[in-house]
């Protein structure tokens, strides 16, 4: 297997929007347990951008985990 690192969310612009797998590969955690805290309000709840494509704006991610740290 390849040696791949995780999406760091600090390069990506606050405006763009990515994968629930991406995003789970950048907090090193699974896709279910990324659903469970935006059904629970500790991320943001994600946008569905068309039929099948649902993503989460990098901005308002940042911004949940910033107040999660304070």
């Amino acid at each position: 297997m390849a040696n791949q690192t995780a999406p760091n969310l600090d390069t990506l612009p606050d405006s763009g929007f990515i994968s629930c797998s991406t995003l789970a590969a950048a907090l090193e955690t699974s896709l279910t347990t990324v659903w469970r805290w935006s059904k629970s309000g500790r991320l943001p709840k994600p946008h569905r951008l068309g039929e099948g494509t649902t993503r989460w704006r990098v901005g308002e991610v940042r911004e949940a985990l910033s107040k999660l740290a304070a």
